[in-house]
């Protein structure tokens, strides 16, 4: 049996959870500002969290499905992805100890990262986002996420250039043509190169059929089936790249968007990768739903 929660009543406990607010402020807002307040807590709108609590509770998700959700349990993940408090700030949102509200905020985390085989798949084998006049597939690019540097595995490998300190990276490509994600690769430490991630085997290199290409930065320069920045370019070439990676860009800023991404990761030890790989996921597939319901203003330029 699936249970519902309707957009209004997910705007209504928003506007409650963690707010000093009483009934009769929230009463005289307006509309838009609830909106506003909404999304500045849980970055997602009511339409999107009323989806996603949804499709949280599909037996395929397997052990991550949530049977019997939470309405506010969903929120507070949200907000935990969103925000990214402390354990402590958590637990008094929540109104539990530290560990139970940050067990519960990942549980949730988890699930909503479950639904990726649904919002962020390989769309280039269905009909009909492929035709033949489309040369150009996806934008491709590594973003990097701030971690600290493990005790007991230092390397310089994990140096990210653009932190200049420890970090991860993951390889995210979206369609040219359409407001989709299609592709995400990580984590890696951040001192392997975009390029290297774009080679390694069964990797998204393997995904782009002969006579194909990808569309990325300047480094990715040698590679057969990546276009990159060419000055012999037609103006509506440049044109094309330009907006492409614009889209791109678009992902990667709204990804930086959530705390738990933009932050350093605190998170260490045997869990970290785990559920930093979770996070990332988890806030693609939001940003996915986001797209999909109009609840975002597209990737396009």
């Amino acid at each position: 049996m699936i249970f519902h929660f309707s957009k209004q009543a997910f705007l209504e406990l928003g506007m409650y959870l963690g707010s000093s607010w009483n009934n009769d402020q929230i009463d005289s807002m307006t509309e838009k500002r609830r909106k506003k307040f909404f999304k500045d807590s849980f970055y997602a709108s009511a339409a999107t969290v009323k989806e996603i609590f949804r499709d949280i509770q599909h037996p395929d998700l397997g052990a991550a499905r949530i049977e019997k959700p939470n309405p506010a349990d969903l929120l507070t993940a949200f907000y935990f992805l969103k925000k990214y408090p402390t354990k402590l700030e958590q637990a008094k949102y929540v109104g539990s100890s530290e560990r139970r509200s940050l067990e519960k905020a990942w549980r949730y985390v988890f699930a909503i990262r479950a639904l990726k085989e649904k919002k962020i798949r390989w769309i280039f084998d269905e009909e009909p986002y492929i035709g033949d006049d489309d040369y150009y597939l996806v934008t491709v690019d590594g973003v990097h996420f701030r971690i600290y540097e493990p005790r007991f595995m230092p390397s310089t490998g994990w140096y990210s250039c653009k932190y200049n300190k420890a970090g991860l990276t993951y390889e995210i490509a979206c369609s040219v043509y359409h407001d989709k994600i299609c592709w995400i690769n990580g984590p890696f430490p951040a001192g392997q190169n975009d390029l290297r991630i774009f080679r390694k085997p069964n990797g998204l290199l393997s995904k782009i059929p002969d006579g194909k290409k990808v569309i990325a930065d300047e480094g990715y320069v040698g590679e057969e089936k990546a276009a990159t920045r060419n000055e012999f370019d037609t103006v509506d070439v440049k044109e094309l790249k330009h907006r492409a990676k614009a889209r791109q860009e678009s992902v990667n800023q709204k990804l930086k968007s959530f705390g738990i991404l933009n932050q350093t990761f605190r998170t260490t030890g045997k869990l970290r990768l785990e559920r930093h790989q979770a996070a990332v996921e988890a806030c693609l597939v939001i940003i996915q739903y986001e797209l999909d319901n109009g609840s975002r203003k597209p990737m396009k330029t």
